[in-house]
């Protein structure tokens, strides 16, 4: 269990005591494992020592010990010089750019803890039996559905695009169990995304969704969710980020597909081949 990435996860379901609780352990992680349940409660303006004990129950612990375990533990998975900081209006051009670097590297390693291999291979699985795979989604992740149907393309999977809502309709209107919608939006509530999903469990087709919210509307009509775990900062949203996390839950799916399907190798050679006769 990564304790820090499961304080961020559960933050808005926390009371006002119990969000100064975390965003004091979040600021200086290192200084709480020396520090006692009393030293935590006066830091965080909270009226007793009970609040900090609902804290770490809310989490699923049972001593404050093991919460401080659990928190080393953390702190030697993540270099805590790589943390989500805010880009002030003060921050030159190599403060900026390390910070943004450094953010993006963060959303990664926190996807990374949190994201459930078993659900990857589902999404594997469901990939590789899929007659045809049907990317959708719009502004910001419409640019990644359009990476993942090119990359899928080249290994001979039969794979639709498009960013327009009515041609997407009408895909769908064609489209039988045997092929796959793969949905990608931050929130998971953008209307027309959700009504897709919606449209395609009646009418049985698998959805692979992957999204920023788990407990989304988009969500709720998915077969398989897999969850980018970013943070939102005062200029950075996490929007920036999430769209790097996407690629990369992508990649690691077509990776894991093209090594195990000796075809997909020949496939993507196939490709190589063709797109460097484009080429000078």
């Amino acid at each position: 269990m990564d304790v820090i990435q499961t304080i961020r996860e559960k933050y808005e379901e926390f009371t006002k005591a119990e969000k100064r609780i975390a965003d004091v352990v979040l600021e200086n992680p290192r200084s709480i494992i020396e520090s006692s349940i009393s030293d935590l409660s006066k830091r965080a303006g909270v009226k007793s020592e009970a609040s900090i004990v609902k804290f770490y129950k809310k989490l699923g612990l049972s001593s404050f010990q093991q919460f401080k375990v659990l928190l080393a533990q953390s702190i030697s998975r993540a270099p805590l010089e790589i943390v989500y900081e805010d880009v002030s209006d003060e921050d030159d051009t190599k403060v900026v750019t390390e910070k943004i670097f450094k953010a993006t590297v963060r959303a990664i390693l926190d996807t990374l803890d949190s994201l459930d291999v078993a659900s990857v291979e589902r999404a594997v699985e469901l990939f590789k039996n899929a007659r045809r795979i049907i990317f959708v989604g719009f502004a910001a992740s419409a640019a990644v559905a359009f990476d993942a149907f090119h990359k899928f393309t080249r290994i001979g999977k039969n794979c639709l695009f498009s960013n327009d809502e009515h041609i997407v309709a009408t895909i769908l209107a064609t489209a039988t169990p045997d092929d796959l919608l793969v949905t990608i939006s931050h929130t998971g509530e953008t209307i027309s995304i959700v009504n897709f999903a919606k449209k395609a469990k009646s009418l049985r087709i698998p959805v692979v969704a992957i999204t920023g919210n788990k407990k989304s509307t988009l969500s709720k009509y998915s077969d398989v969710v897999l969850v980018t775990n970013t943070k939102e900062t005062k200029i950075r949203t996490d929007a920036m980020t999430s769209r790097i996390v996407q690629l990369v839950i992508l990649d690691t799916i077509y990776t894991l597909l093209a090594a195990r399907d000796p075809r997909a190798i020949e496939n993507l050679n196939k490709s190589r081949l063709a797109v460097s006769e484009l080429k000078y």
